[in-house]
């Protein structure tokens, strides 16, 4: 009995990653699409891969693959959207807000700029988060509604680009 279940989970992860080969490409330009975001859609894809993986199981009472995956890749760009509105609210609010008597000065004005002319809002706002406000990876993932490797990666990103930008 074991073995055939085995067999079975086996057999639906062969079929998830056929099906999510057969359709990353337009799921990709789906998410593109929604988010405007190339490296946010690149992110969204992998967590549907990896959700759909999660729910392999439930593909047997599945009608139409393809619309499931898209369901899914539907959900996770709309939950981004959403979690980037209110990341950006509380940084407005952050920003708003005097600083308390004991903090060290403000970022200079030098700074600030950089930040605005090569990083966007969301990964400006990510940067900000965590480099001034001394926010974890794992509270990042948490406000944006991301997974930690997803914020760990943008920031990455993030760091690469204004280094590139300071080294010029």
């Amino acid at each position: 009995m074991i073995e055939v279940v085995e067999r079975d989970a086996r057999q639906a992860g062969t079929y998830i990653e056929r099906l999510f080969a057969a359709h990353e490409r337009r799921l990709g330009q789906f998410l593109v699409h929604v988010v405007r975001d190339r490296a946010l859609a690149e992110d969204l894809l992998q967590e549907t891969f990896l959700a759909a993986w999660k729910a392999r199981d439930y593909l047997d009472g599945v009608e139409n693959p393809e619309a499931w995956l898209f369901g899914i890749a539907r959900h996770r760009a709309l939950h981004a959207l959403r979690s980037a509105q209110r990341l950006r609210r509380a940084v407005e609010r952050i920003a708003a807000a005097p600083p308390p008597p004991d903090e060290g000065p403000p970022l200079a004005l030098d700074t600030l700029a950089l930040l605005h002319r090569v990083l966007g809002p969301e990964d400006r706002a990510l940067v900000v988060l965590a480099h001034v406000h001394g926010f974890s990876g794992l509270e990042l993932a948490e406000m944006t509604g991301r997974s930690h490797a997803a914020v760990r990666k943008r920031l990455e990103r993030a760091r690469t680009a204004l280094l590139q930008e300071v080294e010029r």
